[in-house]
């Protein structure tokens, strides 16, 4: 997904071979059960990679760009319309309360800003966090020959796609591009892969297989796609895919994610990677944890890994004067998400406890606040108050005075007008450890160290 004005910088990943832990469940909804709390581990034998995250969507004055954040708000909601219409695909339905929401178009305007001068020249060094950074991302190389990538690893996704050498349009201009003619373990598959997204554009192409390589973890037979058509709005960031981290009945492509395939190869050490995002050394570590970087026990929850995502269950959001401003929701949790989604009557609720909050009249669904005001929004699944900093909360300054800040919850449909869930991107992230463990299908959080 592109957005993130947001919101890695070093991924770590095992090397110790085996195969002794389970491997993963895909679709069946877990019960819900309390939180369980492992404790603190140490450290695996690691690699780290830099990963980079980039501009916000605050202007260089530290003002709310509205434009920056209704590309942000389409192209968030087309990306889960996408996951939904990927799992349809494979299931046959979706879940109860889930729909379909309407694909958004973007505005002329914002077209016309996605296209020609503005495409953003690909950086040769690793960014730091700035005003809630964009999208986390980090090299892998593909094929026998090493075929370098600059790829967005993105829980709330599951397929990996690379442009195509075939793709000439100036949207893949500042791209890396697959050539399955120079890779000795290449082969292509049959049908296609297609997105659609809200300005009008497509990424497209044909399907290989091909061995897949981060920082020395090497998988073979990797699906993935080489995509001969490119979004502008991918086209104007300097990454060159994406490398999708969910579970594979989102996958457009019908196939095992990376890391599913890592597993079942038995390539990790463990069948668990993690999230620590930062303005400094952020990382992300697959085979386990780095105990390094937070303290304590981790709280885990139990997955309902259906409709495909990281989601878990029965839990609240408030402030310091209401722990449970909203209670009874589900949370998945999308590390290709700068912002907080909820539905609308939820997310209005939540701000309504903020002294001297308002609806931010430029753009419906956003809200702002006095920047000098004590926050102290938390989430909870059942175990402890996981509070968001104050300085993760602001998307920017309302106006020039910078004494109205706008906020990073936003009430939005996600998943359909009748499903209590929210989408919880690198906002929330940002002030926790995060950890996915696919072999036991558990979500779990962490106090940073």
């Amino acid at each position: 997904m592109f957005n993130k004005p947001s919101f890695i910088s070093s991924l770590l990943l095992t090397l110790a071979l085996t195969n002794s832990f389970p491997g993963p469940a895909f679709a069946t909804p877990a019960p819900l059960i309390p939180p369980t709390v492992f404790e603190s581990r140490s450290s695996g034998a690691g690699i780290s990679i830099p990963i980079r995250k980039r501009s916000g969507l605050a202007n260089s004055s530290g003002v709310f760009d509205v434009d920056k954040a209704r590309v942000d708000v389409i192209m968030t909601v087309n990306k889960h319309r996408r996951n939904m219409m990927n799992y349809l695909s494979t299931q046959g339905s979706l879940p109860a309360g889930y729909e379909l929401e309407p694909l958004l178009t973007l505005p002329v305007n914002l077209v016309e800003t996605l296209t020609g001068p503005n495409i953003i020249e690909r950086q040769t060094v690793p960014l730091t966090d700035e005003n809630n950074g964009e999208l986390w991302d980090g090299q892998i190389s593909i094929g026998s020959n090493d075929q370098k990538f600059i790829i967005d690893f993105d829980t709330g996704s599951s397929d990996l796609w690379v442009p195509s050498i075939n793709c000439t349009a100036s949207t893949c201009s500042s791209k890396h591009k697959y050539d399955p003619s120079a890779s000795s373990s290449s082969e292509e598959q049959d049908g296609s892969f297609n997105i659609q997204y809200g300005d009008g554009s497509t990424v497209s192409g044909s399907i290989y297989t091909d061995g897949v390589t981060i920082a020395g973890i090497s998988v073979t037979g990797q699906h993935f796609a080489a995509v001969t058509n490119l979004s502008n709005s991918v086209a104007q960031t300097s990454f060159d895919g994406i490398l999708g981290m969910g579970y594979s009945t989102l996958s457009n492509l019908g196939a095992p994610t990376f890391f599913e395939t890592a597993v079942k190869q038995g390539v990790v050490a463990s069948p668990e990677f993690s999230f620590f995002l930062s303005a400094n050394g952020s990382e992300l570590y697959l085979g386990g944890t780095n105990s390094q970087l937070y303290t304590g026990d981790i709280e885990f929850h139990d997955v309902n890994t259906s409709p495909g995502y990281w989601k878990i269950s029965g839990g609240s959001v408030g402030v310091p004067s209401n722990a449970s401003v909203v209670s009874g929701i589900d949370t998945v949790v999308d590390s290709g998400t700068t912002l907080i989604y909820g539905p609308p009557n939820d997310v209005k609720n939540l701000w309504a406890a903020v002294p001297g909050a308002a609806a931010y009249d430029a753009e419906p669904g956003f809200y702002t606040y006095p920047c000098n005001q004590t926050l102290g929004v938390s989430f909870s699944w059942g175990g402890k108050n996981w509070s968001i900093p104050d300085e993760h909360m602001s998307t920017g300054f309302a106006d020039g005075s910078g004494q109205k800040c706008v906020g990073a919850i936003i009430g939005q449909n996600i998943f359909g007008s009748s499903s209590p869930t929210w989408l919880v991107g690198d906002t929330f992230m940002k002030g926790v450890y995060s950890v996915f463990n696919l072999g036991n299908n558990q979500l779990g959080f962490a106090q940073l160290a």
